[in-house]
C-alpha cells in the first residue's frame, strides 16, 4: 500500500514539473531522458532479468522509428497505429534474430547482436528508395491522438510521461509474475532452470520479444518527437550507451533503468553548461565509472545482488585478478 501511494505521489510531482523547468531546453532534455528510460527498460528485460548480453539494441530502436515514420508518411495511418505497429515489427524482427542467436553462448551472443546492429545501419544507409539513405526522412508527422496534436515540449512531456508509466507498469507486472521468476532462474542458472521444467528457449525468445517491443515503441516516440530519422541515430555507440544505462542504473531494477537514463542523458548536459573542458573527459569518465562498477558492483547502483549475467561475473573476476583486488565479502 505504501509503495502504491509513493508511486501516486511521484506521478503527481512529475505531472506538476513542467512550469518549473528553466526554459524549453531542459524540458527537451527531460523528454529525451524519458524516451531513453523506456529504452533502458527494454534492455534491462533482456540483460538484467534474463541474463543475455546483447549489444545491438539500437537496431530495434531504429526499426521502430523507421516503421512508424514510413507507415505515417507512405500509408497515412494514424500515429497510435504506427506507434503500436513499430513495437510489433521490432518484436517480430527481434524474435526472428533470437532463434539462431540462442544457439550460441552469451559471450558470442553479444558479437552476433553487434553484427546485426551494423547490418541494420548499412541497410538503412543504402535503401535509398525507402529510407533516403544518409539524408534520412524529414517532415515526420506530429504525434496525434484524434483531433489533438502534440506541439511543443510540454505536450510531448505529458505524452512521454504517460507512456513511460504504462511501460513501467507493464514490465513490473511481467517481472513480478511467473514469467519474471522464470527469467531470473534462467539468468542465475540456466541448467538448473531447465532441470525443474522451465522452457529455457521459449522464455529467452519471450524476453527478446518484450525487450524489442519496448525498443520499437521508444523508436516511434523518438522519430515523431524530433520529426526526423536517419541511420546515424542508431549506430553501435547507441547500443553501448543503452547497455551503460542498464548497468549503471542497476540490472533487473525498474528504478535503476530510469536512474541510468537520467545519469547518462542529463548529466552530460549539465557538464556541457558548466565547464567546457569536462566535455572532452566525458567518455573517459563514463568508461572509468563502468569499469569500477564491473569490479565492485557488476549489478549496478540499484540492481539486485544476483542480477549480473554470468559474463559480467567472469569479467569482474578477470578485472579483479588483473588489478590484484580481493573479492568483495558478501
Amino acid at each position: 500500500m505504501g509503495r502504491r501511494l509513493g508511486l501516486v505521489a511521484l506521478g503527481l510531482v512529475l505531472a506538476a514539473l513542467p512550469p518549473f523547468f528553466p526554459g524549453h531546453f531542459w524540458l527537451h532534455v527531460v523528454n529525451i531522458t524519458l524516451i531513453y528510460a523506456i529504452l533502458a527498460l527494454g534492455q534491462n528485460v533482456i540483460t538484467g532479468w534474463c541474463g543475455m548480453l546483447t549489444l545491438g539494441h539500437a537496431a530495434f530502436f531504429g526499426i521502430g522509428a523507421y516503421t512508424s515514420v514510413l507507415l505515417a508518411k507512405n500509408v497515412g495511418l494514424p500515429w497510435i497505429l504506427c506507434f503500436l505497429a513499430s513495437g510489433v515489427i521490432a518484436a517480430a524482427v527481434g524474435t526472428l534474430l533470437a532463434i539462431p542467436c540462442l544457439r550460441v553462448k552469451s559471450d558470442f551472443l553479444s558479437l552476433v547482436t553487434i553484427a546485426f546492429n551494423q547490418m541494420f545501419v548499412v541497410l538503412a544507409n543504402n535503401a535509398m528508395s525507402l529510407t533516403r539513405g544518409p539524408m534520412g526522412l524529414t517532415n515526420v508527422p506530429h504525434i496525434e491522438l484524434g483531433p489533438w496534436r502534440a506541439i511543443g515540449e510540454t505536450a510531448h512531456y505529458f505524452v512521454f510521461l504517460v507512456i513511460a508509466g504504462l511501460v513501467y507498469a507493464g514490465v513490473w507486472l511481467i517481472t513480478r509474475g511467473p514469467i519474471g521468476r522464470a527469467w531470473s532462474m534462467i539468468r542465475d542458472d540456466e541448467i538448473a532452470a531447465a532441470t525443474v521444467g522451465v522452457n529455457v528457449r521459449a522464455y529467452k525468445l519471450l524476453a527478446f520479444a518484450v525487450g524489442c517491443f519496448v525498443a520499437g515503441l521508444a523508436g516511434s516516440l523518438f522519430a515523431h518527437f524530433l520529426r526526423l530519422v536517419s541511420p546515424d541515430m542508431f549506430q553501435i555507440e547507441e547500443s553501448l550507451l543503452l547497455m551503460q544505462m542498464a548497468i549503471l542504473g542497476g540490472l533487473a531494477s525498474l528504478p535503476g533503468s530510469a536512474l541510468g537514463a537520467l545519469l547518462m542523458v542529463s548529466l552530460p548536459e549539465l557538464l556541457r553548461s558548466s565547464e567546457p573542458w569536462l566535455i572532452t573527459l566525458r567518455p573517459g569518465i563514463a568508461g572509468a565509472v563502468l569499469v569500477a562498477l564491473m569490479i565492485w558492483r557488476p549489478n549496478g547502483l540499484l540492481g539486485a545482488r544476483t542480477a549480473a549475467p554470468a559474463v559480467f561475473v567472469r569479467l569482474s573476476a578477470r578485472l579483479r585478478h588483473a588489478l590484484h583486488i580481493a573479492p568483495a565479502v558478501p
